[in-house]
């Protein structure tokens, strides 16, 4: 067997190995019940080349090809991964497989047990074509975190004696890997897995409350007919699960999900509150919770929730994302360094993860390593457009010399590229503000609220990635951190924060955002 190309773990395929389920994007292998480790990337790269072919001898040279990009390594290097696989095999792969060595020619290996748990029918290999598939991580109030996270509370359910009943739990699971994917791809996957689910087990609460959540945030990143039927079909599982369950807890997610977000945090807040009273250690609920928090600047607290979430349930690049975030807008910089430190170890092409480290390095003054970071190809989200790194560089290096001419023609790009799509405009805000161009930062903000000076279009990014953010879903969360300081300080920020409706809602709820801690309460 010939391998051919170097195995892109953010590309490949979720697998069954033995009794454990491979997810190669998220670097973790999961037991039948529902314990997780975290791979070294060379170790998991080599476990995918050999179970690709499946009791065939695999020889050095086509591992080097395909696990080291034909680079030139020592035998020490090749002994030490297969060590660590085979640690793999006898440890939490509880003797499921073996790694065989054939002398002199290579490595094969062997499955000793039969697959249980989850069904060897995960999601299929991308095509070829990258530039043909890219997929941007889902929107909402922490929408791609808060699936992860169900999906994740999903996993941890199996096993115990209330979880879903044995003849849907492999569905479930199958679904939860899907949506840990954090893809429009996928929520597909995942919301046809789920139907599956509730046809062979239409008594099954959870089932129904799942996929009425998935609907609900796969709807936040549609548009057109296609949105609302998806918000259709969420209500109807929603109520099919309340009806079989009152008051479940995703059910009651998928509902507070369908409420537009923008102008309607109070509202929300309300929702969330009321469940998280029944359900104080629910991950998903925290999370929500955490990043609505976020959203009305209340950081401190977001973090606070956000840091229980990630205690009690398992992890995912999304929470760690979303950690990273919440430590540096709550202030916790150290904190946060230390996450993103750990986080993009685990996942270092993982988008949310990426832009996070990105955004901290800036906004702390190290531009040199986020610089870096940019250039490195090993790196790159293979999601982002190649033909936005170029823009990201500038930005760094414009952050690192301070020069007029660096930041104009830094600030040039970012405008020109909030035309074109909602994600943009969020980051070109926050970079805007970094720079010191404070002027700027508001105009992208006037179009991107108000529709003021120029028309920000709905989807995120670019047409092929399939995601969009609707004018009631438009975003706050990022106006709170510290890339946004600048912006903070400047005067026309209560003229925007009062135009957007947060100042209402500080008013109703008598609290303020962390950033007016030092300050009296308007009237």
């Amino acid at each position: 067997m010939t391998q051919t190309g170097q195995i892109e773990l953010a590309r490949a395929r979720v697998f069954q190995l033995g009794c454990l389920l491979v997810q190669p994007p998220l670097r973790q292998i999961t037991d039948p019940d529902g314990k997780s480790e975290t791979v070294e990337p060379r170790v998991l790269q080599v476990l995918i080349a050999l179970s690709r072919a499946p009791g065939t001898v695999v020889s050095r040279d086509d591992l080097i090809a395909s696990c080291w990009g034909g680079r030139i390594v020592g035998d020490d290097a090749i002994n030490r991964v297969i060590g660590q696989a085979r640690r793999i095999a006898e440890g939490i792969g509880r003797s499921s497989f073996r790694i065989e060595t054939v002398a002199r020619v290579g490595y094969r290996l062997l499955e000793d047990a039969p697959h249980s748990a989850v069904p060897a029918t995960g999601p299929a290999e991308a095509p070829a074509n990258p530039r043909l598939d890219r997929r941007m991580l889902m929107g909402g109030i922490g929408a791609g975190a808060l699936l992860l996270a169900a999906g994740g509370a999903f996993l941890a359910m199996r096993g115990r004696s209330d979880g879903p009943p044995a003849a849907i739990a492999p569905l479930l699971a199958q679904a939860a890997t899907a949506v840990q994917q954090g893809t429009a791809e996928g929520a597909d996957q995942a919301i046809g897995l789920l139907r599956r689910a509730v046809e062979q087990c239409p008594d099954c609460a959870d089932a129904w409350g799942m996929l009425a959540l998935t609907y609900a945030v796969t709807a936040q990143g549609r548009s057109g007919a296609l949105r609302e039927n998806l918000r259709s079909r969420a209500q109807e599982a929603g109520k099919r699960a309340e009806d079989l369950q009152p008051g479940n807890v995703h059910a009651v997610l998928a509902t507070a999900q369908l409420i537009p977000q923008f102008g309607n945090w109070g509202r929300i807040e309300n929702r969330l509150r009321r469940a998280q009273a029944g359900a104080p250690d629910h991950q998903p609920l925290l999370m929500a919770l955490g990043t609505l928090m976020g959203s009305v600047g209340r950081c401190r607290e977001g973090g606070e929730l956000i840091e229980r979430a990630v205690k009690v349930g398992p992890p995912s690049p999304a929470l760690a994302q979303f950690e990273i975030e919440a430590l540096w807008s709550a202030g916790r910089s150290d904190e946060a360094d230390r996450a993103a430190t750990q986080a993009f170890a685990t996942y270092p092409s993982h988008f949310g993860v990426w832009f996070a480290r990105l955004h901290l390095l800036l906004a702390s003054g190290r531009a040199r390593e986020a610089l870096s970071q940019i250039d490195d190809p090993d790196t790159r989200p293979a999601i982002v457009a190649p033909e936005d790194f170029p823009m990201l560089a500038q930005v760094a290096r414009a952050a690192l010399s301070r020069a007029d001419s660096d930041i104009d023609r830094a600030v040039e790009m970012v405008v020109a590229a909030a035309r074109r799509g909602a994600g943009y405009a969020e980051t070109g805000i926050q970079y805007a503000a970094l720079l010191g161009r404070a002027d700027a930062a508001f105009a992208i903000a006037d179009a991107y609220y108000f529709d003021r000076g120029f028309t920000v279009a709905d989807r995120r990014f670019t047409d092929r990635q399939r995601t969009a953010t609707q004018r009631e879903e438009r975003r706050t969360r990022f106006l709170f951190f510290p890339t946004a300081a600048a912006i903070r300080g400047d005067p026309r920020f209560a003229g925007l924060v009062e135009g957007v409706g947060l100042s209402r809602y500080w008013r109703e709820t008598n609290t303020r955002p962390d950033y007016w801690r030092a300050r009296p309460l308007p009237a």
